[in-house]
């Protein structure tokens, strides 16, 4: 039983894809966010919207609510890229 788990382990290792951030986007991240988010969040106090640091630590959520919105927030479905809004859900849980 034990074989089964370690082969199913290197089966998902091995096509799960993974992304290094480089050094320029991790800048064009922080950039974004400065551009679109920082006006209403800071990483450690409470602006016009939550501190980043009191945000949701579950990806699942900030992607729900980066796309969609959430009360005064506005979605930014179409505004950004499903790939900067990932970016974006990142950065914000890199910086709890």
């Amino acid at each position: 039983m034990r074989r089964s788990y370690d082969t199913l382990f290197f089966i998902t290792l091995f096509f799960t894809p993974v992304h290094f951030v480089s050094a320029a986007e991790l800048q064009d991240i922080e950039q974004l966010f400065k551009q679109k988010c920082s006006f209403c969040h800071a990483i450690d106090k409470k602006t016009s919207g939550p501190a980043i640091n009191a945000m949701s630590n579950e990806k699942k959520v900030l992607l729900q609510v980066i796309t969609k919105g959430k009360n005064a927030m506005p979605g930014y479905e179409g505004k950004l890229t499903d790939v900067q809004i990932d970016a974006l859900a990142d950065y914000l849980l890199a910086n709890r």
